[in-house]
């Protein structure tokens, strides 16, 4: 079962809980989206050519096979993430470089004037020297030629003209230096051939206005390549107005999407469901802590400029103050513009940093993450982060493409991926594309981790690939539809010399309107983003990363005077009462416990419902209600036949007092053989301390008197306040010391469970702290009522109805032995064990 756990770690304590999920779907096929012939019904098309990455899962030496430099056409190339399309492209670049038959041209277009860079770095490594290379950032400097140059680097929107959202017009520089080379390249018959690499991020520059811009080179252009991993309906169109300006010819080159385990990083997926996602939030710091801990290089991802800014802002406290204590510097990688998705001209300073920790927005795409020993933490937007017609995902609001191109950033071998995200809404299960097995593994997981909250709409598996189907019936439908009689009235009126008015046309709603469509109308492609990214990871849609763990923390809600009902019902559902049964049976009570109780709350958020309409968090030791609840049930669970917990049947509420605990502690206290715990200091306090308490409870027996009188007969007594020497000299070490230990340390009585430090404050004197003791052992020891005495000395006394006797052993919870985790065979013989994240956790076999 190695890698196939959901590895769920406490502090100090290791639980299992399940087989992941993915091992199940270890050969199903990696959906992606296709571009094939059919698209393209008015184009000259050849048959799609499918090639294979080699066994390292790169694919240039079949990609360059099949490109023939001298055909004019436009090649589209759709290769996954990681299959080294970058690399190719410098190829086919310095191909073209070095032909003699023909004089060519090239433009490699960036999406991001920050790539530019790293591709003329990249090409100055193959060789060519950097003299025959101009780039993006040189425009409008005189100094430097460029007519002479062979090799540019650009902008797409540098490319097509588009100013960005300051201007209405790209700048004199810009037009000149286009101009200029359009007509130097027709003059001098020299071909142009145009690479657009990472088109899905670059989509937004191809309006129609701009597209007038490409066709200064109709008479000159030679080849278009239009290259990525997530092509989309859009992108078809971008693909038609390149390809009308190659006489509409078309080649497709497709490669197989193959898993290479030895490529991938480990993928890890924190479900966090607060409300907002912010620098103080307690998983996602302890995510860093874990990572930083274990000596990773961290770069952080965040869906939000703001989320990023106080991140890095050395005063918060959270996950920014984990980081520094790593690193001196951080770089905060976003941009000034709270909502862009897009990375225009960004100042240096913001850029992604190869060498410093990296938080920020901009590095979702077009950056490749090389570093040894790397931890990408990706921060997705937190649930409900949206409105009814718009998302408010972020640099994630485009969709599920970006979600890809994320992930894809980290290219080391070796790597770790961490994803905080919501939890995901309820998936209608019926709709996956797999058997009804395959179905019952899926939900399985699912129903664990997703968010129980009711919604009025399932999750729906939709393929990929019938996004167009999709566009087109809501455009007719509902875009178009809605305004026939309109549009119609229009066509038919007399409008000469009147401004352009016709309604946008299929095409153009599918290239302006079509992914935000589909992302915020459709849970399964952006709408419910954790949906999208759990079923990936179930189905190792991934081809650069592969699920490894996963902590989340469902609500389990309680209601007042039904603690015990809910918890029996927490036990069975949850819990695994067999494996927990079989796991402490010959172990320790107070390790049953804790591991309860840290289960309980670490790994679930616990709510009590106090009315129909409010919910209170249950917070560690902070409920004494719960607190006291959950000892009563673990005290009717280990030892259902006591007549404590034969009380409770029915599992109604009941009180499970400081006076139990006491006595039960005692009743083992007095068991135990101190001398085996020598080397086992706390335990050895916490045996002296309940020894300690029943040393002074039988000192109050021993100290009963008798009495009679008139109206009352015989009777037994003890003081009201303690009698002198009480706590005699040679007993005052025992007894502070003691009081120290129930103050300080017993985790039940220092957190207020039950209630006894109040009494025994720092201030107050020794002869405070005896009286305080002395009256708490009449409360908890004995059943008394209070009476004026009728004879000298005329006091008020205690008396004594009855006498708490200390309880069988055998029958109650032992809370002093240790709470040692030991494993027995018959354990052992059904668990593996293996060291996930440096921590161990076991899981069934």
């Amino acid at each position: 079962m190695k890698n196939n756990c959901v590895v769920v770690y406490l502090q100090h304590s290791y639980l299992y809980f399940m087989a992941l999920p993915n091992s199940h779907f270890q050969d199903f096929p990696i959906e992606f989206k296709e571009i094939n012939p059919e698209d393209f019904p008015f184009f000259q098309v050849d048959e799609k050519t499918i090639i294979e990455p080699d066994n390292r899962g790169y694919i240039d030496k079949q990609l360059q096979s099949n490109i023939k430099l001298g055909d004019k056409n436009t090649v589209v190339i759709n290769a996954a993430v990681g299959q080294g399309k970058t690399y190719s492209i410098i190829e086919i670049a310095k191909r073209y470089y070095l032909d003699r038959s023909q004089e060519y041209l090239v433009f490699i277009a960036s999406p991001f004037v920050s790539l530019v860079e790293q591709y003329c770095n990249d090409i100055v490594c193959e060789q060519i020297p950097k003299e025959k290379i101009y780039r993006y950032e040189s425009i409008g400097q005189e100094s430097i030629s460029y007519i002479d140059k062979k090799i540019h680097i650009i902008t797409v929107n540098g490319l097509l003209g588009n100013p960005g959202e300051d201007a209405f017009i790209n700048s004199q520089a810009k037009r000149k230096y286009l101009n200029d080379l359009a007509k130097h390249c027709n003059d001098k018959n020299k071909k142009v051939v145009f690479i657009y690499d990472e088109i899905h991020d670059a989509i937004h520059n191809f309006k129609e206005e701009f597209i007038f811009n490409l066709w200064k080179w109709k008479s000159v252009i030679h080849k278009n390549f239009i290259i990525s991993a997530t092509f989309n309906e859009a992108s078809k169109i971008v693909i038609e107005y390149l390809a009308e300006l190659t006489d509409k010819k078309i080649q497709i080159i497709e490669s197989k999407r193959n898993r290479i385990p030895k490529n991938q990083s480990a993928l890890y997926l924190h479900y966090n469901p607060a409300k907002y996602f912010r620098h103080d939030n307690e998983q996602i710091r302890a995510v860093v802590e874990d990572v930083l801990e274990r000596g990773k290089q961290v770069d952080i991802l965040s869906y939000s400029k703001n989320l990023a800014d106080d991140i890095v802002n050395p005063k918060n406290d959270g996950i920014g103050r984990e980081l520094y204590k790593y690193y001196t510097k951080i770089q905060n990688c976003t941009s000034d513009l709270n909502s862009n998705q897009r990375i225009g001209k960004l100042d240096v300073a913001n850029r992604f940093s190869k060498t410093d920790c990296n938080v920020g927005t901009n590095f979702k795409t077009g950056v490749s993450i090389t570093k040894s020993n790397h931890a990408f933490i990706i921060i997705m937007p937190q649930r409900g982060e949206g409105m009814p017609f718009k998302n408010l995902n972020g640099i994630f609001s485009n969709g599920i493409i970006s979600v890809i191109q994320a992930l894809a950033r980290q290219r080391k071998k070796g790597g770790e991926i961490h994803i905080i995200l919501p939890p995901p809404e309820s998936f209608d299960y019926l709709t996956l594309p797999f058997n009804d097995e395959l179905k019952l593994e899926f939900a399985k997981f699912y129903e664990i981790i997703k968010d129980h909250s009711v919604t009025k709409e399932l999750v729906k598996y939709i393929p990929l690939n019938n996004q167009n189907e999709i566009l087109k019936e809501f455009y007719e439908e509902e875009y178009k539809g809605n305004l026939l009689n309109e549009i119609e009235e229009v066509e038919n009126s007399e409008r000469n010399n009147l401004v352009r008015l016709i309604f946008p046309e299929f095409k153009l709603f599918q290239l302006d309107y079509g992914e935000d469509y589909l992302a915020n109308n459709f849970k399964f492609f952006g709408k419910d983003l954790s949906a999208y990214i759990t079923y990936c990871a179930i189905t190792n849609q991934f081809i650069n990363c592969n699920l490894k763990g996963v902590t989340y923390k469902p609500i389990i809600v309680f209601k007042e005077n039904k603690i015990q009902k809910r918890l029996q019902h927490f036990y069975k559902m949850y819990m695994d009462a067999d494996t927990y049964q079989m796991l402490y049976r010959n172990n320790s009570d107070l390790g049953f416990y804790f591991e309860f109780r840290n289960n309980l709350f670490k790994n679930y958020r616990l709510k009590l419902n106090v009315n129909d309409d409010k919910y209170d968090t249950i917070k560690e030791y902070k409920n004494r209600n719960f607190e006291v609840q959950l000892i009563g049930f673990i005290q009717r669970i280990l030892y259902p036949n006591y007549s404590f917990s034969a009380s409770s049947r029915g599992f109604r509420d009941y009180e499970f007092s400081r006076k139990d605990y006491f006595l039960f502690s005692i009743a083992h206290a007095e068991r135990l053989d101190l001398d085996e715990f020598t080397s086992d200091e706390y335990t050895s306090k916490r045996i002296n301390a309940f020894r300690t308490l029943n040393y002074f409870r039988n000192k109050m027996i021993q100290g009963i008197q008798t009495s009679s009188s008139l109206t009352r007969g015989d009777y037994r007594y003890v003081f009201a306040t303690p009698p002198s020497g009480f706590v005699n000299e040679h007993e005052k070490i025992r007894f502070e010391s003691m009081i120290d230990y129930f103050v300080t340390q017993d985790r039940l009585t220092k957190n207020n469970i039950f209630e006894f430090k109040q009494r025994f404050k720092p201030t107050h004197t020794f002869k405070q702290k005896v009286k305080s003791f002395y009256t708490k052992l009449i409360e908890d020891f004995f059943e008394t009522e209070n009476y004026k005495k009728s004879t000298p000395p005329r006091r008020v006394v205690k008396v004594i109805n009855s006498i708490h006797e200390l309880p069988n052993q055998e029958e109650v919870l032992d809370f002093v032995s240790p709470a040692d985790i030991l494993f027995s065979d018959e354990y052992l013989e059904y668990n593996s064990y293996e060291i996930v994240d440096g921590k161990l956790i076991h899981t069934p076999i």
